[in-house]
């Protein structure tokens, strides 16, 4: 399960110019020699080409994430990403490791959604959106890389999604814990689902005349109605939650004891001398 309420994202922006990977237009230089190679930070960069998300200022705004990478290219998924149908419609979590290559970015009510074909056995699979907060994104065409450069990061980011499914299964018994867990849950849950229903409501109203779209109108108005109090709800449980847990800090060794999550850490450790180049900085 991933931390309920905040998503640190970076987006990873590298190319590929036949079996090199190449940095986005925005830094030419190259990395040279495979893998090797490295870059001074420079403007909202910093090194490799990599691109922090921008943000609304801190204050009484609310952030808003920008996807700063291409408008198409390719990449893995990093740990529990959410998909949708063209639609809308939410079909779950890919986990780490995922292959996709994306053709455009649209906007969407939550965060920029990536517009993707999957990589499943041999073929490319489908139209799917995906939410760009959990991928590490390159620009170019998987099929022209390197396949050994593919294969490391797709192991790399395998990996990593089992990490962070290992820390969500740790964290899950303090969680537990926390009286305001459950309701916390289901009222942002509650929340989200609506706000993806009013964009399928709009959508399709969109196609209507006459009556019926005056029908449409007037249920996609209610439900925006009720979003208001799912909102207001989710926000006083997301608070009593986020009180208990400041009161009640984790304790590190849960996390530092386990067996089964080093193994894995250094697993990952392994993997990413193989392609460190090209892995996000935020990525352990």
């Amino acid at each position: 399960m991933r931390n309920l309420f905040c998503l640190l994202v970076f987006v990873l922006l590298a190319g590929r110019a036949a079996a090199q990977v190449r940095r986005s237009a925005r830094n030419q230089e190259r990395l040279n020699g495979g893998l090797s190679g490295g870059a001074a930070t420079r403007g909202g960069n910093s090194g490799l080409g990599v691109s922090t998300p921008a943000r609304e200022p801190a204050g009484n705004t609310v952030t808003r994430i920008v996807f700063m990478g291409p408008k198409k290219g390719w990449g893995f998924v990093k740990a529990g990403c959410p998909y949708y149908s063209p639609q809308g419609k939410n079909l779950g979590l890919l986990p780490g490791g995922t292959l996709f290559k994306y053709t455009d970015v649209k906007a969407s009510s939550r965060n920029p959604m990536l517009v993707s074909a999957l990589r499943r056995a041999e073929a490319w699979d489908g139209t799917y959106l995906l939410d760009c907060t959990e991928v590490a994104a390159y620009e170019g065409d998987p099929d022209t890389v390197d396949p050994e450069i593919v294969k490391n990061l797709g192991a790399y980011f395998a990996v990593e999604g089992k990490i962070a499914e290992r820390r969500a299964a740790l964290d899950e018994t303090a969680f537990a814990a926390n009286p305001a867990f459950k309701t916390a849950r289901e009222t942002q849950q509650a929340y989200q689902d609506s706000v993806a229903k009013a964009a399928e409501m709009a959508t399709q109203a969109s196609a209507l005349t006459g009556a019926r779209k005056t029908k449409a109108d007037e249920a996609l108005r209610a439900l925006k109605y009720e979003q208001v109090r799912l909102k207001a709800k989710a926000d006083a449980a997301a608070a009593a939650y986020k009180a208990w847990k400041t009161a009640h800090p984790a304790d590190p060794a849960t996390f530092a004891n386990d067996v089964g999550l080093q193994a894995l850490e250094q697993e990952r450790a392994a993997l990413r001398a193989k392609a460190a180049n090209l892995i996000p900085p935020d990525t352990p």
